[in-house]
Formats: structure tokens, sequence, C-alpha cells
């Protein structure tokens, strides 16, 4: 349960790129210290799915996961300023041997964790996916900057791509 609670919690953190390293460091602790409370009983390794739903976190639109909401106020963080740094739709599961993680209600599903890797192999793992939905999203906004600015229209650009943008 240990290597799948690091993984998710580093993932989720790697989202708060605005505040300190100290902030995220405390949020990050205490997200680990509500989830292994919260997973405690709620754990099957035998049968992985088993009590899925129950593990599941969910943001959408302005509605956070209570779990989220605790670790963010034992960490010192209102719901209001993670709601800032998180995606506005996400959905993260953290089932025995797997983590993995939906953006938006129909985007594909993206698995962090597999198997018995370490939380430092994780880790890496989750910085390079943060990395690659960044340099998505930028390529997004340079490819569309230039044809739509010139037009003088709207540029369809998602808030989840401007906010990665903008705190990287």
């Amino acid at each position: 349960m240990k290597s799948e609670i690091d993984s998710a919690t580093a993932f989720i953190s790697n989202f708060l790129k605005g505040l300190s390293s100290e902030q995220v460091l405390k949020f990050k602790a205490s997200l680990g210290e509500v989830l292994t409370s919260h997973y405690t009983d709620h754990w099957f390794p035998e049968k992985p799915y088993r009590g899925s739903a129950y593990r599941c976190m969910r943001v959408n639109q302005k509605r956070m996961d209570p779990l989220l909401v605790s670790a963010g106020n034992k960490a010192g963080l209102t719901e209001s300023l993670l709601m800032q740094h998180l995606p506005s739709e996400f959905t993260i599961w953290v089932d025995p041997d797997e983590v993995s993680y939906r953006f938006g209600e129909d985007g594909s599903i993206g698995v962090i964790f597999e198997g018995q890797d370490s939380s430092t192999q994780t880790t890496v793992e989750s910085q390079s996916l943060m990395q690659g939905i960044y340099d998505s999203c930028k390529k997004q906004v340079h490819g569309l900057l230039h044809s739509t600015v010139s037009r003088g229209s709207d540029l369809p650009v998602s808030l989840d791509c401007w906010r990665s943008i903008i705190m990287v």
C-alpha cells in the first residue's frame, strides 16, 4: 500500500508548482497520512478492484474530494488554494499494484504505478508524465497563438493547459 500511496501523493503534488516547496512537502505528507488511514480496512491485494470506488479521489468543476480537502487543511492549505492548482476535472484510483488517473470525464485512463516498483522510480515517472502534459499543452498554445491572435478570435485552449504553462 505504501508504494501506491507514495505514487499517488507524488502525482497529485506535482500540480502544486506555484506553492513553496515546504507547502508541497507538508501537503504530500498529510495526504499520505490521510490516505493510509482511509484505506487501512479497504485494501485487498488478493482482489485489487474490490473497494476501488472507495479508494477513488475526484475533482470535478467546483467540487473537491474530501480526502484532498482534509489533507490540505492539515497542511494549512485552503480548498480554494488547492482548486487553483489542481486540474479542474480529474480522477485518480489507488488500488493494490496499480494507480491510475483520468483527466476529464471522457479522457483516456493513464497508469502512474504498476506492480511492485519502488516509489523513487514512480516519482520519476510521475515527473516525466507531468512534463509531457506540460509540453503538450505548451505546443498546443504556441501552435494556436500565432494563427488565432492574428485572426483576432478567442484562443481555444483548456484552462488546465493554461494553468500548467503558467505554473511551470
